[in-house]
């Protein structure tokens, strides 16, 4: 993958997410009352639907927010956290381990199936992991921001210490002006 690619995947992957995340945050501090009942008919303790409907959406929109600002790196490590939290969680209930299927609090995902929910967010994993991948240590942007970094550094020092010759070489010429040619014709 060429760096162009890479870099208008990884902000397109940043972008989608941004959104995403963010929209379903929004979403669910629109209506608090509505996702703390959907919250009780998980198969959680009950004294856990309160802190969640708090802590999802302010983590939801704290992933959102970090997408959109220079740690995006971060954003995406929690993207994936999400993700993957409620990837096991979709897959436990469609194995049946618990007394009751658990309910969909998500209105992004209302209609899914809880297959197809899980199958959605596998996609949206792999996306995360892709564009963390994008941004990390080893990805090919990084290998080419670097260059061109060294590249503007080296261009820049060379410009500076050009200056600094030049500078006084100027300065001695103007004070000392030469009045014979060294070697006259």
């Amino acid at each position: 993958m060429n760096s162009r690619t890479a870099h208008i995947t990884m902000e397109s992957i940043r972008i989608g997410f941004m959104v995403f995340w963010i929209y379903v945050a929004i979403d669910k501090l629109m209506e608090p009352n509505a996702f703390q009942a959907a919250l009780l008919r998980q198969p959680l303790p009950s004294s856990w639907a309160k802190p969640l409907s708090f802590a999802l959406p302010a983590m939801e929109f704290t992933t959102g927010i970090l997408l959109a600002g220079r740690y995006k790196k971060i954003g995406l490590l929690l993207s994936i956290a999400l993700l993957s939290s409620f990837s096991v969680y979709i897959a436990l209930g469609l194995l049946n381990l618990y007394p009751q299927k658990p309910c969909g609090c998500a209105s992004v995902f209302d209609g899914l199936s809880w297959e197809w929910h899980l199958v959605v967010n596998m996609i949206l994993f792999t996306l995360s992991i892709l564009g963390w991948y994008l941004t990390g240590p080893t990805s090919p942007m990084e290998r080419h921001e670097k260059r061109n970094l060294t590249i503007g550094f080296t261009v820049t020092r060379l410009i500076h210490l050009g200056s600094v010759i030049y500078r006084p070489y100027h300065t001695s010429q103007k004070r000392f002006p030469r009045k014979f040619a060294l070697f006259p014709a």
